[in-house]
């Protein structure tokens, strides 16, 4: 069974949404990743309001400047928790090229063994073991092969068809 896609913009960057909120999922991650960044940030304003008390004596016995220190504090407390998303939207508008191997038109083959992708700049085979799982999401349906990576299919490209073919061929 062979169909054709458009991949674009749009649904690589579902695609990347989806796949870091995969990870984000991963046990423990989480809390990991939410210490660090407010350890590393707590220890910037520290290090910022113990700078500034060097240059002004009356810090200590002025409780204006640990006030401001704090608000600084939670204002990069917020970036700490949204830099993610902001840094991923930055990444994925400028990660994909139009003329690159990711975005584009695309011709896939489902056969008993595999599924093969193809474009005019490179083509790659997937045997049905190698998918570790089928996900999607109200815009993409996706055939992991890895943790990041996988084969993206747009669902208003795709028939249902196609959907219970790579079904039936993972479960296998």
């Amino acid at each position: 069974m062979k169909f054709t896609i458009n991949l674009n913009k749009d649904d690589f960057r579902h695609f990347n949404k989806f796949a870091m909120a995969r990870i984000h999922q991963a046990s423990g991650i989480k809390w990991k990743v939410t210490l660090f960044n407010m350890l590393y940030w707590f220890f910037l304003a520290f290090f910022a309001l113990e700078m500034y008390s060097v240059y002004d004596n009356n810090c200590c016995n002025n409780y204006d400047h640990l006030n401001r220190a704090l608000i600084a504090l939670g204002i990069w407390f917020v970036l700490a928790n949204v830099w993610q998303q902001i840094y991923m939207r930055l990444y994925i508008s400028a990660a994909a090229d139009e003329n690159g191997s990711v975005l584009g038109l695309w011709e896939f083959e489902i056969s008993d063994s595999g599924i093969c992708e193809s474009n005019s700049l490179c083509s790659s085979s997937f045997t049905w073991q190698s998918i570790q799982s089928v996900e999607k999401d109200q815009h993409n349906l996706y055939l992991f092969t890895d943790k990041l990576k996988a084969l993206i299919l747009p669902l208003n490209q795709i028939t249902e068809e196609i959907e219970s073919e790579i079904h039936k061929n993972v479960t296998r």
